[in-house]
C-alpha cells in the first residue's frame, strides 16, 4: 500500500493548520462532554473521567484561541462551522480523529500513556515486538476472543451475551468509550463532508489523477467502517493500528492531497 516500507505500515504525520488543530480539539471536547452527560447517572467513575477531560480540553481551546468562553458558539454550531472549512482541513481533522481513536483504544487495553501515544508513530512490527515482551499478549487476546465467539455461536447465545464477553478485554472503560465515540464521529464527518467531494486533478511533480482519488475515498469509507467494527468487537491493537495507518491515513493522503511533515 502507499506510504509503506518493507511490507510494514508506518504512522503518518501530516502538516496541520490552525483550523485543523482547533476543530480537532472542538470535536474531542464535544465527545467528552457528551460522554460525561451520558454517564452522569449511570457510571460515576466514567462520568468523573469524561467530565475532567472535557474541562482539560476546554482549557486547551481557551489557550489556543483567546476569547473562548463556556458560552461560546462552537459547541452548538460545530457542524455549521465545520461545513465552511475546505476539504484539506476536513481531511486533516479526520486524520487526527482516527489517531486519537487509536490512542484511546491503546489506553483502554492497558497500555500506559507513552506507549499509547507511541502508536501514532510506531511501525506495526514495533508493536508486535512490544506485545511479545508484555505480560498479556494482544494477539493471544484476539485469538481467545475468536474462540469465545465460536463457542458463543455454537451454543446459540444471544448477541448481547457475546458483547458482554467482548467487554472483558477492556481494562479502562472511559478510554474505550472515547475511542468508540471518536470512531463514530469520524464516520459522521466522512459521510457528511468527504464521501462525495468535488475533486480536481492535483498539480505538482507527482499529480494524483481524479480516478485514483475517487478510489481512495471509496476505500477510506471502507476503512472507517472497519475501524468502527473492530472497536465494537475489541480487536487487537495491531489490527486497529493497521486500519488507521493502512486504510484510513493513506487514503486521506491520496484522496485529499495531504502533505506529510518533513522532519
Amino acid at each position: 500500500m502507499a506510504l509503506s516500507n518493507n511490507n510494514f505500515l508506518y504512522a503518518h504525520n501530516f502538516n496541520q493548520n490552525d483550523s485543523s488543530v482547533l476543530y480537532t480539539l472542538i470535536n474531542q471536547f464535544e465527545i467528552e462532554k457528551n460522554l460525561a452527560l451520558e454517564n452522569q447517572f449511570v457510571n460515576n467513575s466514567s462520568y468523573s473521567i469524561h467530565s475532567n477531560r472535557a474541562d482539560e480540553l476546554f482549557h486547551k481551546l481557551a489557550s489556543f484561541r483567546k476569547g473562548i468562553t463556556e458560552n461560546s458558539i462552537f459547541p452548538n454550531h460545530h457542524d455549521i462551522l465545520l461545513s465552511n472549512l475546505n476539504l484539506t482541513t476536513k481531511a486533516l481533522v479526520s486524520a487526527n480523529i482516527a489517531d486519537e481513536s487509536l490512542r484511546e483504544y491503546g489506553l483502554s487495553t492497558g497500555l500506559d500513556s507513552k506507549m499509547a501515544s507511541g502508536l501514532l508513530n510506531m511501525s506495526i512490527d514495533m508493536i508486535m515486538k512490544m506485545n511479545e515482551t508484555s505480560t498479556t499478549n494482544m494477539t493471544d487476546i484476539a485469538n481467545t476472543h475468536s474462540m469465545e465467539k465460536m463457542t458463543s455461536r455454537s451454543n446459540n447465545q444471544s448477541i448481547s451475551n457475546e458483547g458482554t464477553q467482548e467487554n472483558k478485554v477492556v481494562k479502562n472503560l472511559a478510554n474505550y468509550e472515547t475511542s468508540v465515540a471518536l470512531a463514530k464521529s469520524l464516520k459522521i464527518l466522512f459521510t457528511n463532508y468527504l464521501r462525495d467531494p468535488k475533486l480536481e486533478n492535483s498539480t505538482g511533480l507527482m499529480p494524483i489523477p481524479t480516478g485514483m482519488k475517487i478510489n481512495a475515498i471509496r476505500e477510506l469509507g471502507q476503512g472507517i467502517d472497519n475501524l468502527v467494527l473492530a472497536l465494537n468487537r475489541n480487536a487487537s491493537v495491531e489490527e486497529v493500528y493497521s486500519i488507521v495507518h493502512g486504510q484510513i491515513h493513506p487514503n486521506l493522503f491520496l484522496g485529499f492531497s495531504l502533505k506529510l511533515k518533513s522532519d
